[in-house]
């Protein structure tokens, strides 16, 4: 079931977006075929966000979220993964794509916006993943986006 969560301030975020929480969505692009998937690799869902244009004439984008709930518990990393996907309008990254300058280049926005305790911890949550996973190409871009981030900035 979709839900509209939250309309973004559009004076802040510079575009009319709204976060919405579809979990079937979130499943279905993230490969996963039930729930319980998350439970058992210990996946956090606030990670697991997507971005979209909207066919909707009230609103420039969707973000979507898993659990609009969890997603809200951190501000500073909801707001980090709100500036990040907003990247994505620059630099997107299509469906089954991967993009290491898109990402970093995402996170270098949020880290502009003042983010940098959100996304670190965003970040700490994809490598924590990708460890669980045992997945070597998002272990290796999530070192890479980790080290670019503090390189750039020390």
């Amino acid at each position: 079931m979709i839900c509209l969560c939250e309309s973004l301030n559009e004076e802040i975020y510079g575009e009319r977006i709204a976060i919405i929480e579809d979990k079937s969505e979130i499943m279905r692009t993230f490969g996963l075929e039930n729930e319980q998937w998350l439970h058992l690799w210990n996946i956090d869902n606030r990670i697991l966000t997507l971005c979209y244009s909207s066919l909707d004439p009230e609103y420039d984008r969707f973000i979507v979220v898993y659990d609009y709930a969890f997603f809200c518990k951190d501000r500073d990393m909801k707001q980090a993964i709100i500036w990040h996907e907003i990247g994505h309008s620059q630099y997107p990254v299509l469906e089954g794509e991967i993009n290491l300058h898109s990402e970093t280049k995402c996170d270098e926005l949020a880290f502009v916006k003042g983010c940098k305790p959100g996304l670190e911890k965003f970040l700490m949550l994809t490598y924590k993943m990708a460890k669980t996973l045992n997945n070597q190409l998002l272990l290796t871009m999530t070192k890479e986006r980790i080290k670019a981030l503090h390189l750039q900035y020390e």
